[in-house]
């Protein structure tokens, strides 16, 4: 057998373990423990040759592993370590708006777009408007290492925020409303969801049709009910992952307390 790197990881699992599947293991604590972003890896050839596996078994493991986003095929040159993928908390202790587009760095954010138009009829229903109302919309871009990451579009009532295209949008859409109008946001709904870029989102991040996105849509509320805006984020799922802390506190045990990091990652963890 060959020997392509001496860090690479030997297999271990039971005989129930498809092969496939602890090559896999091996191959993704070699990438997160031994290389680096950027760092190609041993070929196929090189992997069948130093782990005696055949080339489809060698093939289901890198192609798992770059469903994932730890790894990435370049056609002609072979697969690359990528970065980790950035853990995005669901809240944050010090505002609870204050969470993914909203916690990044401005110089990070680009305004691609602000117009004011016809309230689509479903953010019509989301955001309780009359009939025919108008809301500013709002599209900005985040970028990481040079290339977009994510985007959202925000919608906001025209009435509650009449002048708000002149802001400097880079900021969060509800610290503009707070700030200029006075106007305390104090509950917010948020849904997630994992979907797959259309035609319009992969040319918004770069990435091809059918690309897994992480969906946060929002709605956050004023202190008297009425909803000041309604966003959608689409994150790519290859850079980002949900991060969300609990807390448990009770009695029934003195004082156990109990923090659990949960993360959401792709699917098919292979665990």
């Amino acid at each position: 057998m060959t020997n392509p790197g001496p860090s690479l990881h030997p297999l271990r699992g039971t005989g129930s373990t498809p092969l496939w599947l602890q090559l896999k293991h091996a191959l993704r604590d070699y990438v997160s423990f031994d290389l680096q972003p950027g760092d190609k890896i041993p070929s196929e050839t090189e992997l069948c040759d130093h782990y005696d596996l055949s080339r489809i078994t060698v093939r289901q493991a890198i192609s798992a592993l770059v469903d994932e986003g730890f790894l990435q095929k370049q056609q002609g040159r072979g697969t690359f370590v990528l970065a980790p993928r950035l853990a995005e908390p669901l809240t944050d202790p010090e505002h609870f708006l204050l969470s993914g587009f909203d916690a990044a760095d401005p110089d990070h954010i680009r305004v691609y777009s602000a117009e004011t138009v016809p309230a689509p009829d479903w953010i019509t229903a989301k955001l309780g408007l009359r009939s025919a109302e108008n809301v500013h919309k709002i599209r900005k871009v985040l970028s990481a290492d040079g290339e977009p990451v994510a985007f959202r579009t925000t919608f906001v009532p025209v009435r509650i925020a009449p002048r708000l295209p002149q802001a400097e949008l880079s900021q969060p859409v509800y610290a503009l409303i707070e700030k200029l109008y006075d106007i305390e946001a104090i509950e917010a709904d948020e849904v997630i969801e994992f979907i797959v870029a259309d035609e319009f989102r992969a040319d918004m991040l770069s990435v091809p049709v059918g690309h897994p996105l992480i969906l946060v849509e929002r709605i956050i509320y004023s202190d008297n009910g009425d909803a000041l805006e309604c966003s959608r984020a689409y994150y790519r799922a290859d850079r980002f992952r949900l991060r969300h802390r609990l807390r448990r506190t009770g009695a029934e045990a003195g004082d156990l307390h109990r923090q659990v990091a949960t993360e959401i990652a792709s699917v098919n963890a292979g665990v």
